[in-house]
Formats: C-alpha cells, sequence, structure tokens
C-alpha cells in the first residue's frame, strides 16, 4: 500500500513540475509580444488630454515647448486624414508672437 502512494505522489509532482514550466513559458510569451506591440505603434508618453484643442474639420492642435526656440508657448496644427487613417503634421506656431486681430 505505501508503494502505491508513494508512486501517486510522484506522478503528481511530476505533473505538477510540467504544468510549472509550460506556465512559464506562457507568461514569457505573452509578455514578450506585449512588448513588440509597444515597438511597432509607440505611444505618446506625455500628458496631452490637457494640451488638445480641437479646432474643426479634422484639424486639431496641441501646445507644446519647442526645443529650438526658447519659447515656452507653441502649438503643433495637426490634420487627421480618414482615408488614408494619417496624423500630418500641417505647421508649428509660437504662441507668443501670433498677432491676435478683431
Amino acid at each position: 500500500m505505501y508503494s502505491d502512494t508513494a508512486s501517486e505522489l510522484r506522478c503528481i509532482r511530476r505533473t505538477l513540475i510540467v504544468l510549472g514550466i509550460l506556465l512559464l513559458f506562457v507568461i514569457g510569451s505573452i509578455s514578450n509580444s506585449g512588448s513588440a506591440e509597444n515597438e511597432e505603434y509607440p505611444t505618446i508618453t506625455t500628458n496631452s488630454e490637457n494640451n488638445l484643442v480641437p479646432l474643426g474639420n479634422g484639424y486639431f492642435g496641441l501646445y507644446s515647448n519647442f526645443e529650438e526656440t526658447d519659447s515656452g508657448h507653441g502649438m503643433k496644427i495637426y490634420y487627421y486624414d480618414e482615408k488614408e487613417n494619417k496624423l500630418v503634421l500641417k505647421k508649428e506656431e509660437d504662441l507668443d508672437t501670433v498677432e491676435i486681430s478683431e
């Protein structure tokens, strides 16, 4: 009777080891595939929701800082093309130099 119990426990232990190894491979493949998606489609890491200004007709502005100038107030104007599913940078404006016409 002891040999039957011992052999059953060995069988259970082998099964648990095999399941543990398979689980490690599955977790490893999930984490690797997740990082590949991030490399293919990079995300914007800045908090741009507060800086987003809708301009209409597919145009929108994004407040930002320009690296090439010392100005802290700038806006990049983008256009979203629905047919090609692309985002196009149209122009960059320095808000300190823009004149307001009334």
